[in-house]
C-alpha cells in the first residue's frame, strides 16, 4: 500500500490491481464527489435504476477506473437503503423473492470476475452491458412480453453476475418486471431493496480480495450519505412523471453512459 493519508497530506484512494489507478483526492474533489453524488440520487429516485450507472460516469475521472466499482458498492449500499425506505409502501415481495434468491450468488461470482480484469476490459463491460440494455427493453417492450415467474428467476441469474461486474445491470431488468405486471411506483421500490442486497453482497466480495481500502471506504461513505436527501427528492418527481416520459429519461442516460464507457475503454 502506498503512503498514507497521514503522511500524504491530501485525501488520496489507493487503488486494487497493483494501484495501477492511484488517485489523489483534493479537497475541492471530494466536494464534487458529494454533490454527483446528490444529484445522482435525485434522477435515479425518479428512475428506479442507473443508480451506479450515473455517478459512474461522473466519478470514474476523479476516482479511477479499477477504483471505481468499490466505491459504487459502498456508495449504492447506502442510497439504495434509502430509496428502499422511502418507497416501502410500493415494494413487491414476490418479484422481489424471485430476483435476489439467485441474483445473490451470482453477485459473488461477478465480483471474483471484476477483480481479475484491467481497467480498458472493465470500461469495456461496463459500456456493453448498458448500451445492450436499450434494444433488449425495445424489444421486449414491442412484443409485450410477459414474463413467466421461471423467466423472472432466469433474468434474477443474469442481472446478479452483471451487478457483480458491472454497472447499469438494473436497467436489463425494466422490460421483464413490468413484463410481470408491476407499476412504474412499485418497479422502483422493489428495485431499491434488490439493489440493497446486490450492492451489499459486492461490498463483501470485494473486501474478501482486498479492493476495500481504508480511503475507498471513507469516500463510499461520504458520497452514500450524499444521496439521502436526493432520493427523498426523487420520490416527489416520480409521482408526477408519466410512463412515456420515464422511459425516455432512462434511454438518455442510458445512451450517454454506453458510450462513455466504451470511449474510456478505446482510449
Amino acid at each position: 500500500m502506498t503512503q498514507s493519508l497521514e503522511h500524504r497530506g491530501h485525501n488520496q484512494i489507493n487503488c486494487p490491481n497493483g494501484g495501477k489507478d492511484h488517485k489523489i483526492l483534493e479537497p475541492f474533489e471530494l466536494i464534487l464527489i458529494v454533490l454527483i453524488a446528490f444529484i445522482t440520487a435525485c434522477i435515479s429516485g425518479v428512475t428506479g435504476v442507473a443508480g451506479g450507472l450515473l455517478p459512474a460516469i461522473f466519478l470514474t475521472p476523479i476516482v479511477g477506473i479499477t477504483t471505481i466499482m468499490p466505491v459504487l458498492g459502498l456508495m449504492l449500499t447506502i442510497g439504495s437503503f434509502s430509496r428502499s425506505w422511502v418507497n416501502r409502501v410500493d415494494f413487491h415481495s414476490e418479484v422481489f423473492f424471485r430476483i435476489a434468491l439467485p441474483a445473490l450468488p451470482m453477485v459473488v461470482v461477478g465480483g471474483l470476475t471484476y477483480a481479475q480484469l484491467e481497467a480498458n476490459a472493465i470500461a469495456l463491460l461496463l459500456g456493453s452491458v448498458v448500451l445492450i440494455s436499450i434494444p433488449l427493453r425495445r424489444w421486449a417492450k414491442s412484443k409485450s412480453v410477459k414474463t413467466s415467474p421461471l423467466t423472472l428467476s432466469c433474468i434474477g441469474g443474469v442481472f446478479g453476475f452483471l451487478a457483480g461486474s458491472a454497472v447499469g445491470p438494473g436497467m436489463l431488468l425494466i422490460p421483464f418486471m413490468l413484463g410481470y405486471g408491476l407499476s412504474r411506483t412499485s418497479f422502483v421500490a422493489t428495485m431499491a431493496v434488490i439493489a440493497t442486497l446486490t450492492n451489499a453482497t459486492r461490498v463483501v466480495t470485494y473486501g474478501s480480495v482486498g479492493l476495500m481500502t481504508q480511503e475507498i471506504i471513507l469516500v463510499g461513505l461520504l458520497a452514500g450519505a450524499a444521496t439521502l436527501p436526493g432520493n427523498i427528492i426523487g420520490r416527489r418527481f416520480l409521482r408526477g412523471m408519466n410512463n412515456n416520459s420515464h422511459g425516455i429519461l432512462v434511454d438518455i442516460m442510458t445512451v450517454i453512459g454506453g458510450i462513455n464507457f466504451i470511449w474510456i475503454g478505446l482510449s
